[in-house]
């Protein structure tokens, strides 16, 4: 496709399954197939576009169980992808994202509606206890791609 072509893209319980390094064709070097992934999601994303993915997280054992899981994420994957950190340009990430929602949820809850982060300090510990055990196996991100429009 071509660059600027998409309002969104989605990834709902995929990124999971995308590796992190594989060799090269010649077996001499590495490459990130995960960062060209996300690479080319704000390639083919118009400025504002938007993307949506739902993932397995760490510690959950939804993140393990499936044996084709090759790509564990965590909490804080996010941090490599959007401003201000963009941790993952040092492997060779291009894009420009910033997160506009990053949620730990059951699986899928956030997929039909949205549900806002907890306001009161009684919410949030409910939360913590939440993802303490396990409960909260999955992540959204909703990231908005930032380049020049024009």
């Amino acid at each position: 496709f071509a660059g600027d072509s998409f309002d969104s893209v989605s990834a709902y319980d995929f990124l999971e399954h995308v590796p992190r390094v594989l060799p090269t064709a010649d077996g001499q070097a590495t490459r990130f197939p995960f960062i060209e992934l996300m690479n080319e999601i704000w390639r083919v994303l118009k400025p504002g576009g938007l993307l949506y993915a739902c993932t397995p997280v760490y510690p959950h054992v939804s993140a393990f169980q499936d044996p084709t899981h090759v790509n564990p994420l965590t909490a804080g994957t996010h941090e490599y992808f959007v401003r201000p950190r963009r941790l993952a340009a040092m492997y060779g990430f291009v894009g420009d994202f910033v997160s506009r929602r990053v949620e730990l949820t059951r699986h899928h809850e956030g997929a039909a509606a949205y549900h806002p982060p907890p306001a009161s300090a009684w919410q949030r510990l409910r939360l913590a206890h939440r993802i303490h055990r396990g409960a909260c196996g999955h992540v959204i991100w909703e990231f908005e791609a930032l380049k020049p429009r024009g």
